[in-house]
Protein backbone atom coordinates (compact mmCIF):
# COMPACT_ATOMS: atom_id res chain seq x y z
CA UNK A 1 0.00 0.00 0.00
CA UNK A 2 1.32 3.43 -0.90
CA UNK A 3 2.22 5.77 1.94
CA UNK A 4 0.55 9.15 2.32
CA UNK A 5 3.86 10.88 1.59
CA UNK A 6 4.16 9.01 -1.72
CA UNK A 7 0.57 9.87 -2.66
CA UNK A 8 1.26 13.53 -1.96
CA UNK A 9 4.45 13.42 -4.01
CA UNK A 10 2.60 11.90 -6.96
CA UNK A 11 -0.22 14.44 -6.73
CA UNK A 12 2.13 17.39 -6.39
CA UNK A 13 4.30 16.20 -9.27
CA UNK A 14 1.33 15.55 -11.57
CA UNK A 15 0.07 19.09 -11.03
CA UNK A 16 3.52 20.60 -11.44
CA UNK A 17 4.30 18.61 -14.59
CA UNK A 18 1.05 19.69 -16.23
CA UNK A 19 1.70 23.37 -15.60
CA UNK A 20 5.34 23.23 -16.62
CA UNK A 21 4.63 21.44 -19.88
CA UNK A 22 1.79 23.73 -20.93
CA UNK A 23 3.01 27.12 -19.85
CA UNK A 24 6.75 27.44 -19.90
CA UNK A 25 8.95 24.37 -20.06
CA UNK A 26 12.59 25.04 -19.22
CA UNK A 27 11.89 28.74 -18.63
CA UNK A 28 9.73 27.91 -15.61
CA UNK A 29 12.24 25.40 -14.25
CA UNK A 30 15.05 27.95 -14.61
CA UNK A 31 12.96 30.65 -12.92
CA UNK A 32 12.36 28.26 -10.02
CA UNK A 33 16.14 27.93 -9.57
CA UNK A 34 16.60 24.32 -10.70
CA UNK A 35 19.96 22.99 -11.83
CA UNK A 36 20.41 21.33 -15.24
CA UNK A 37 20.38 17.90 -13.55
CA UNK A 38 17.13 18.75 -11.78
CA UNK A 39 15.58 19.97 -15.03
CA UNK A 40 16.51 16.68 -16.67
CA UNK A 41 15.09 14.80 -13.69
CA UNK A 42 11.76 16.60 -14.06
CA UNK A 43 11.49 15.53 -17.70
CA UNK A 44 12.52 11.96 -16.91
CA UNK A 45 10.09 11.77 -14.00
CA UNK A 46 7.31 13.12 -16.18
CA UNK A 47 7.89 10.31 -18.68
CA UNK A 48 8.03 7.72 -15.89
CA UNK A 49 4.81 9.06 -14.40
CA UNK A 50 3.11 8.96 -17.82
CA UNK A 51 4.02 5.28 -18.17
CA UNK A 52 2.52 4.54 -14.74
CA UNK A 53 5.82 4.24 -12.87
CA UNK A 54 4.91 6.53 -9.97
CA UNK A 55 7.59 5.19 -7.63
CA UNK A 56 10.29 5.55 -10.29
CA UNK A 57 9.18 9.14 -10.93
CA UNK A 58 9.28 9.95 -7.23
CA UNK A 59 12.69 8.31 -6.79
CA UNK A 60 14.17 10.23 -9.75
CA UNK A 61 13.01 13.51 -8.23
CA UNK A 62 14.45 12.60 -4.83
CA UNK A 63 17.74 11.51 -6.42
CA UNK A 64 18.06 14.95 -8.04
CA UNK A 65 17.47 16.70 -4.73
CA UNK A 66 13.98 17.91 -5.60
CA UNK A 67 11.88 18.44 -2.50
CA UNK A 68 8.32 19.51 -1.74
CA UNK A 69 9.62 23.08 -1.50
CA UNK A 70 11.12 22.78 -4.99
CA UNK A 71 7.81 21.55 -6.39
CA UNK A 72 6.02 24.49 -4.78
CA UNK A 73 8.51 26.92 -6.36
CA UNK A 74 7.95 25.33 -9.77
CA UNK A 75 4.19 25.53 -9.40
CA UNK A 76 4.42 29.18 -8.32
CA UNK A 77 6.60 30.01 -11.35
CA UNK A 78 4.10 28.20 -13.58
CA UNK A 79 1.25 30.23 -12.10
CA UNK A 80 3.15 33.49 -12.66
CA UNK A 81 3.77 32.56 -16.30
CA UNK A 82 0.14 31.63 -16.86
CA UNK A 83 -1.07 34.83 -15.19
CA UNK A 84 1.23 36.89 -17.43
CA UNK A 85 -0.12 35.07 -20.49
CA UNK A 86 -3.74 35.72 -19.50
CA UNK A 87 -3.02 39.37 -18.73
CA UNK A 88 -1.47 39.78 -22.18
CA UNK A 89 -4.56 38.23 -23.75
CA UNK A 90 -6.88 40.51 -21.80
CA UNK A 91 -4.84 43.57 -22.82
CA UNK A 92 -4.48 42.44 -26.45
CA UNK A 93 -0.70 42.81 -26.01
CA UNK A 94 1.17 40.57 -28.44
CA UNK A 95 4.66 41.61 -27.29
CA UNK A 96 3.84 40.81 -23.65
CA UNK A 97 2.34 37.48 -24.73
CA UNK A 98 5.51 36.53 -26.63
CA UNK A 99 7.59 37.29 -23.53
CA UNK A 100 5.26 35.26 -21.31
CA UNK A 101 5.33 32.09 -23.44
CA UNK A 102 8.93 32.13 -24.69
CA UNK A 103 10.48 28.60 -24.70
CA UNK A 104 7.05 27.04 -24.11
CA UNK A 105 5.02 24.80 -26.44
CA UNK A 106 2.77 27.81 -27.09
CA UNK A 107 5.66 29.70 -28.68
CA UNK A 108 5.83 27.01 -31.38
CA UNK A 109 2.13 27.44 -32.20
CA UNK A 110 1.64 31.20 -31.85
CA UNK A 111 4.33 32.52 -34.17
CA UNK A 112 2.80 35.74 -35.51
CA UNK A 113 0.55 38.58 -34.44
CA UNK A 114 -2.20 37.11 -36.62
CA UNK A 115 -1.89 33.81 -34.71
CA UNK A 116 -2.09 35.73 -31.44
CA UNK A 117 -5.33 37.45 -32.44
CA UNK A 118 -6.84 34.15 -33.53
CA UNK A 119 -5.78 32.58 -30.23
CA UNK A 120 -7.35 35.48 -28.36
CA UNK A 121 -10.58 35.15 -30.35
CA UNK A 122 -10.69 31.44 -29.55
CA UNK A 123 -10.39 32.20 -25.83
CA UNK A 124 -13.19 34.75 -26.04
CA UNK A 125 -15.40 32.22 -27.82
CA UNK A 126 -14.66 29.64 -25.14
CA UNK A 127 -15.50 32.10 -22.37
CA UNK A 128 -18.80 32.83 -24.16
CA UNK A 129 -19.61 29.12 -24.20
CA UNK A 130 -19.18 28.73 -27.97
CA UNK A 131 -17.07 25.60 -27.57
CA UNK A 132 -17.26 24.29 -31.14
CA UNK A 133 -16.33 27.65 -32.67
CA UNK A 134 -13.45 27.99 -30.20
CA UNK A 135 -12.23 24.45 -30.92
CA UNK A 136 -12.23 25.17 -34.64
CA UNK A 137 -9.92 28.17 -34.16
CA UNK A 138 -7.64 26.31 -31.73
CA UNK A 139 -7.34 23.39 -34.15
CA UNK A 140 -6.52 25.74 -37.02
CA UNK A 141 -3.61 27.04 -34.94
CA UNK A 142 -2.25 23.51 -34.51
CA UNK A 143 -3.63 22.56 -31.10
CA UNK A 144 -4.72 18.95 -30.73
CA UNK A 145 -8.52 18.49 -30.50
CA UNK A 146 -9.69 18.47 -26.89
CA UNK A 147 -6.70 20.44 -25.54
CA UNK A 148 -7.11 21.98 -22.07
CA UNK A 149 -6.26 25.64 -22.49
CA UNK A 150 -8.74 27.02 -19.95
CA UNK A 151 -10.00 30.52 -19.26
CA UNK A 152 -9.49 32.12 -15.88
CA UNK A 153 -12.34 31.61 -13.45
CA UNK A 154 -14.25 29.17 -15.66
CA UNK A 155 -16.35 26.42 -14.11
CA UNK A 156 -19.37 24.31 -14.89
CA UNK A 157 -21.12 21.22 -13.53
CA UNK A 158 -19.13 18.83 -15.69
CA UNK A 159 -15.88 20.03 -14.16
CA UNK A 160 -14.19 16.62 -14.36
CA UNK A 161 -14.34 16.89 -18.15
CA UNK A 162 -12.21 20.04 -17.88
CA UNK A 163 -9.33 18.17 -16.21
CA UNK A 164 -6.49 16.59 -18.14
CA UNK A 165 -5.62 12.93 -17.50
CA UNK A 166 -2.74 14.01 -15.26
CA UNK A 167 -4.99 16.37 -13.29
CA UNK A 168 -7.61 13.64 -12.78
CA UNK A 169 -4.89 11.27 -11.56
CA UNK A 170 -3.59 13.94 -9.21
CA UNK A 171 -7.08 14.68 -7.93
CA UNK A 172 -7.67 11.02 -7.18
CA UNK A 173 -4.51 10.59 -5.10
CA UNK A 174 -4.94 13.96 -3.39
CA UNK A 175 -8.45 12.96 -2.32
CA UNK A 176 -7.17 9.60 -1.09
CA UNK A 177 -4.62 11.46 1.03
CA UNK A 178 -7.20 14.10 2.08
CA UNK A 179 -4.77 16.78 0.88
CA UNK A 180 -7.01 19.84 0.45
CA UNK A 181 -4.15 22.13 -0.58
CA UNK A 182 -3.25 19.94 -3.56
CA UNK A 183 -6.93 19.55 -4.50
CA UNK A 184 -7.22 23.34 -4.54
CA UNK A 185 -4.04 23.61 -6.65
CA UNK A 186 -5.44 21.17 -9.20
CA UNK A 187 -8.66 23.16 -9.58
CA UNK A 188 -6.69 26.42 -9.74
CA UNK A 189 -4.57 25.05 -12.55
CA UNK A 190 -7.66 23.90 -14.47
CA UNK A 191 -9.35 27.30 -13.95
CA UNK A 192 -12.24 25.73 -12.04
CA UNK A 193 -13.86 27.44 -9.07
CA UNK A 194 -13.35 24.90 -6.26
CA UNK A 195 -16.04 26.54 -4.12
CA UNK A 196 -18.62 26.08 -6.86
CA UNK A 197 -17.81 22.39 -7.28
CA UNK A 198 -18.31 21.86 -3.54
CA UNK A 199 -21.61 23.74 -3.63
CA UNK A 200 -22.76 21.68 -6.60
CA UNK A 201 -22.07 18.39 -4.78
CA UNK A 202 -23.87 19.59 -1.62
CA UNK A 203 -26.95 20.53 -3.65
CA UNK A 204 -27.17 17.29 -5.60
Amino acid sequence: MQSKSLLLAIAAFAVTATGVHAYGGSKILSRAGLSEDQMAAIEEARELRSSGNFVGARDRLVEAGITDDTLRLIHRASEETRDAMHEALMNDDYEAFKEAVVDSPLSDLITSEADFHQFREAHELKIAGRWEDAEEKFTALGFEPGHKMGSRGHHHDGFMNELSDEQRDALMVARQANDRATIQAIFDEADIDFRQTRLHHRNR
